[in-house]
């Protein structure tokens, strides 16, 4: 685990307010994955979207998350906000892919996208365990570093 590298920012966010806003990403991703619905994975689509590049104010999960954590009786920890906004871009990637497939008939392989983004909402909100750090080690870092010119 020590080898994982997550992208870095200079910002923080509550992580409760995290993990709320992942507990209402998965209700509605497993949702979707038992009943797929255009409109859930489009609305999943403009919320990551929201999330993920700069308008969380517009994000009514990020909103709705926030306000779950009054009822959530654990202390507030201030946690870096850069892998979250990797992951969420990450959940707008999985959400535009499952709704694209979803509308050319691919239900099943819609089903299997979104319920790979249930997995990964999951486990954000049940533990706090963000796999964008792995993702971003392992899918995008190597790619990086290749296309990055020496000195």
């Amino acid at each position: 685990m020590s080898s994982l590298i997550c992208p870095v920012s200079t910002e923080k966010v509550d992580e409760k307010a995290v993990r709320g806003t992942a507990l209402l990403s998965f209700i509605i991703a497993v949702l979707f994955t038992v009943k797929p619905n255009l409109f859930a994975a489009a609305f999943l689509a403009i919320d990551f979207y929201s999330r993920g590049f700069g308008m969380k104010n517009t994000s009514i999960l990020a909103c709705s998350g926030a306000g779950l954590t009054q009822f959530v009786p654990f202390q507030s920890k201030q946690i870096n906000k850069g892998p979250k906004i990797f992951a969420a871009r990450v959940g707008f990637l999985f959400s535009v892919v499952s709704f694209i497939l979803l509308l050319t008939h691919y239900v099943l392989a819609s089903q299997i996208v979104m319920g790979v983004l249930t997995v990964f909402a999951f486990l954000e909100w049940s533990v706090g365990f963000c796999m964008g750090c792995y993702v971003y080690t392992y899918a995008v870092l190597p790619f990086y570093n290749k296309n990055r010119k020496k000195i």
